[in-house]
């Protein structure tokens, strides 16, 4: 088979594949599969709930142990003694049995207030998983819209090369007929042929780049990469901005400022070891003792006890002041990291400002161009009909509605890009969330 004939007939078998078991996809139903479904997201739901696990009361000592404790050990003894009175006792094999149990309470009354340093930097541990976790939703809510509408500009591209190869078919057409009928040249035929053979290798292109597109998002979604689907939601903007009033609401600013606030924490806990540790103990306790030789045959005590216990570490080889000059170091690191995220901050809002008005002052501007080239094209392939239009005027008509179709598809894309960038640093694009 030639290389004329395998062109159409892969073009056909890729378009029928792309065509069939095409599912409607709305961006808001994407964006709650992939809040469900994505792994990273999972990965930080898990971690989450572990940090929310761990921020209890007895993971931070504040409350006691107890423990119940018992055993029974058996001796079987050559028993020889000589007394004080003369007397002589041996016995062979003599058992002696004994029998303890207990039940022994632990609490800590004071660790420098450690315990409750303790339980503050559990309580921060868990906000900053949980604002890790908005994080992650955020960054995953980002590139689905994004992933989403590069599949969008991409179905867009096909229908304009589409359009494009019906003005190609009655090119050939008209020039066929003109031909035979001794009004055409074969020139134009020809040029007709191929710009019609140039589209369908750029409409083959199209559709490879459209099921990578769509495999993409697929796995943005955490579902079957092969899975068909057509986008459904146009482009559209908001009038917004970032600015200082909307820092409080950035979560990469809030996850810094928490990871200062559990440094601090931190901080404070590992200065606590300098001071004096104070432990109530108390039990309760049953032993029991049988022999059957000696002078103790039996012998039996149960009862409870109770008791205060001082502990405090003078001198440890300096590995509290260690531990100290470390988290003092750790804060160090964690503030500077905050008023870093804070310059950034501050250079993208003015980044963001620039970028967003000029894009959406260029997407309007090619809507406008995209408009008149598509216009130009109707009436260019009326005259073409009429036998009013040149070769060279429809085939400049084709290429710059091509050109304008282009620039307004990227204009619109990068415009969506940035919007979601400002909801992102601005917390509005998961407002349900605290």
């Amino acid at each position: 088979m030639s290389g004329n004939h395998i062109l159409p007939v892969v073009f056909f078998l890729l378009l029928a594949h792309n065509v069939e078991a095409q599912q409607p996809l709305r961006l808001s139903d994407a964006i709650a599969v992939a809040l469900e479904k994505n792994y990273d997201v999972r990965l930080s739901k898990a971690g989450q709930a572990m940090a929310a696990e761990n921020n209890h009361a007895g993971n931070a000592g504040m409350l006691p142990s107890v423990v119940v404790e018992g055993g029974y050990n058996r001796t079987d003894l050559n028993l020889s003694q000589t007394l004080a009175d003369g007397r002589i006792i041996e016995r062979d094999a003599a058992t002696s049995e004994n029998i303890s149990t207990a039940a022994r309470l632990t609490w800590t009354l004071f660790d420098g207030m450690g315990m409750f340093i303790r339980k503050s930097r559990l309580e921060s541990l868990n906000r900053e998983a949980e604002l890790t976790l908005r994080l992650q939703m955020e960054n995953s809510i980002q590139q689905v819209i994004a992933a989403y509408f590069a599949v969008q500009v991409i179905e867009q591209r096909i229908k304009s090369l589409q359009e494009l190869m019906k003005v190609d078919s009655i090119r050939v057409q008209l020039a066929v007929v003109r031909l035979e009928g001794g009004n055409g040249n074969k020139l134009d035929l020809l040029q007709a042929r191929l710009d019609n053979n140039t589209h369908k290798s750029q409409l083959l292109q199209e559709k490879a780049n459209l099921n990578t597109a769509q495999e993409n998002l697929n796995l943005l979604l955490g579902r079957d990469p092969m899975t068909a689907f057509t986008t459904t939601d146009p482009f559209s903007f908001q009038q917004i901005q970032a600015d200082e009033s909307t820092r409080e609401t950035d979560t990469r600013l809030r996850l810094a400022s928490q990871r200062e606030q559990t440094a601090i924490q931190w901080m404070k806990e590992v200065k606590s070891g300098r001071l004096p540790v104070l432990t109530f103990n108390a039990a309760y306790t049953y032993n029991e003792t049988d022999n059957e030789a000696g002078f103790l045959l039996q012998n039996r005590n149960t009862g409870p006890g109770f008791g205060l216990t001082l502990q405090w570490n003078l001198f440890n080889g300096f590995r509290t002041s260690r531990a100290v000059k470390t988290a003092d170091l750790e804060y160090t690191m964690t503030r500077l990291r905050k008023e870093q995220e804070l310059l950034l901050r501050k250079q993208t809002e003015e980044k963001l400002r620039r970028d967003y008005s000029l894009q959406l002052e260029l997407a309007r501007t090619a809507e406008l161009s995209h408009s008149f080239a598509q216009e130009i094209l109707i009436v260019a392939t009326e005259r073409l009909k009429n036998g009013l239009s040149t070769a060279l005027e429809i085939t400049e008509a084709q290429r710059n509605f091509e050109d304008a179709a282009t620039r307004l598809y990227e204009a619109r894309y990068q415009a969506k890009l940035t919007e979601t960038e400002i909801l992102k640093i601005t917390g509005k694009l998961i407002a349900v969330l605290p």
